[in-house]
């Protein structure tokens, strides 16, 4: 007898390599009550077979591998496992897979007297237990020999019916949920095994190492505290903003960009509204909508370049009256736009410096309008058409600061010929009345001579009236630098020679009155003037050249 016990725990040992004794202290209430009720149940079942279950002969059977206080479930299980072994244990059993009827086993132990986790651990009970341990001990040896029979004969095959050849650990194989027939994922404990910490050390670093995936759940988004406290103060930081700073801003945007700003609130809608953001404007090539030359006058544009732009009617309302363009530098030329626009428009503008009306349609009523502006400088009126003689004498008599003019090709008549040349301001340096075939004279020479002796520029092209006497009268303008007399066909080639007297002219058009054998010979005895350099004249025009973007010198694009 003591040779088969000693037997018995040396088997013991083979499966439950670390024993951990555990004091009935550490279990709790619950497990003990449980255990008590599992053993009364026993008894009455059957009265045969050891019905005392002790916490030690538990821990020796591996129950002890779980941590009752960790999960109590796994626990109970455990009892149940054994209560059952201990009652229907059979010497002749022949299943590779001990306590397979686990199932069966909790089903029997919910019809049975429920498991009661909240009852008190009563001591006689308890202590009549561990008197019949001795009993419980041989029912396990007896067990456990079964058991390793069972796993001996797998491993040889000399059981083929077994359903696998694997040893399952029948703790993690049963479940007991006495709530509902439906069985609840299985949790595995941490093993206690040695082999299992041999296992554990023997992990590679880095896996031990890796650093584990950030659940989603846990992401968040980091704010610093002041960033945090000024979104939830509620104060609009960008209110503080100075007029002067926002302006300062503003200046950098386009101006598409800026009639977007004006739909953000009321305080960007007058921000963007100011002058200073508008003073130049390009919209050359452009189709400007119906009113919408209105709005762009009252923004306040000090240089606008409206050059073949087609403006719709009706440019400006009915009612709009009683205010002042800023306008300082206009440039019309070639628009398509209507007379009484273009009289509307020059009535708000009184503080004009240089316009350009080239190719536009004019009449006595738009050049009043001109008048107005007492400050002009420089006007282009190339191929004006409308021009009349009252027109040209109120426009010469008002505009006194005028330095430039170009009204050629505009079919001036005698009269309007004679206006020009008695009543033209003093201070005009450069002139351009070429165009003039029949109605220009060399009276018209002589008297321009009295009237305006500082000219530096003076274009007298296709004035086919003129005779060499005018060469006389040019002779006259000591400040000259540039002379056009191109296809003045009754002036000899023989006359020009006498220019290179004139000490200041530089420059000589006369294209189309000389062959090229001529033209060689007074090159060689005027050396020192450029004949023939310049096609287009660039009296009051706007733009020259290349310079698209540009008028009279002044940049139109921000």
């Amino acid at each position: 007898m003591s040779g088969r016990k000693h037997r018995g725990f040396e088997n013991m040992e083979n499966l439950c390599p670390v024993t951990r004794k555990r004091s009935s202290s550490k279990y709790p209430t619950s497990v003990v009550g449980a255990l008590v009720s599992a053993t009364k149940s026993s008894q009455y079942e059957h009265p045969s077979s050891p019905s005392i279950l002790t916490f030690e002969a538990l821990e020796e059977m591996g129950i002890g591998m779980l941590d009752s206080e960790e999960s109590s479930s796994s626990a109970l299980s455990a009892i149940a496992l054994a209560v059952s072994a201990s009652a229907t244990s059979d010497d002749n059993s022949n299943e590779t897979t001990p306590y397979s009827s686990a199932a069966r086993i909790a089903h029997q132990l919910q019809n049975s007297e429920r498991l009661s986790f909240g009852a008190k651990v009563d001591t006689t009970q308890h202590s009549s237990s561990v008197v019949n341990a001795t009993a419980f001990t041989r029912q396990c040896e007896k067990m456990e020999t079964q058991v390793k029979r069972s796993a001996l004969g797998s491993e040889d095959g000399s059981n083929s019916n077994t359903p696998t050849k694997r040893l399952r650990n029948p703790l993690a194989s049963v479940t007991c949920n006495n709530q509902c027939d439906v069985a609840a994922p299985l949790t595995f404990q941490p093993s206690t095994s040695r082999l299992a910490q041999v296992r554990q050390t023997k992990k590679p670093l880095t896996e031990l190492n890796s650093p584990r995936p950030v659940p989603t759940n846990s992401f968040f988004i980091y704010r610093t505290p002041t960033m945090s406290a000024h979104i939830n103060s509620g104060i609009n930081y960008f209110d503080r903003l100075s007029d002067e700073i926002l302006l300062d801003i503003f200046k950098w945007l386009p101006k598409k960009t800026l009639l977007r700003m004006t739909t953000v609130c009321r305080r960007f809608n007058r921000c963007s509204r100011d002058e200073t953001l508008w003073t130049r404007l390009d919209l050359g090539l452009r189709n400007i909508l119906p009113g919408a030359l209105e709005h762009i006058v009252r923004r306040g544009v000090l240089v606008i370049r409206l050059a073949q732009a087609s403006i719709q009617e009706p440019a400006f309302a009915s009612s709009s009256t009683g205010y002042t363009a800023r306008i300082q530098y206009l440039d019309l030329s070639m628009a398509s736009i209507s007379r009484n626009s273009l009289q509307t428009l020059l009535s708000h503008c009184q503080h004009l410096k240089k316009i350009s009306l080239e190719n536009t349609e004019l009449d006595d009523s738009i050049c009043t309008e001109i008048a107005r502006n007492k400050g002009l400088e420089a006007v282009n009126l190339t191929m004006a058409s409308g021009l009349t003689a009252d027109s040209v004498r109120l426009m010469m008599e008002s505009l006194t600061h005028l330095i430039s003019l170009n009204i050629s090709w505009t079919d001036l008549s005698t009269d309007a010929v004679t206006e020009l040349v008695t009543h033209i301001s003093p201070n005009v340096i450069r002139l351009n009345i070429a165009g003039c075939r029949r109605v220009l004279f060399d009276s018209h020479v002589d008297s321009l001579q009295k009237r305006c002796p500082q000219l530096l520029e003076l274009d007298l092209s296709d004035c086919n009236s003129l005779t060499p006497a005018a060469i006389s009268t040019i002779m006259k303008f000591k400040m000259l630098e540039y002379l056009s007399v191109s296809r003045c066909y009754l002036i000899p080639a023989t006359r020009f020679i006498e220019l290179k007297g004139m000490p200041c002219l530089t420059y000589l058009d006369i294209f189309g009155m000389l062959s090229d054998a001529a033209m060689e010979v007074l090159e060689k005895q005027m050396p020192k003037m450029g004949i023939n350099k310049f096609i287009h004249s660039s009296v009051s025009r706007p733009t020259v050249g290349t310079r698209r973007t540009s008028v009279w010198g002044l940049r139109t694009r921000d």
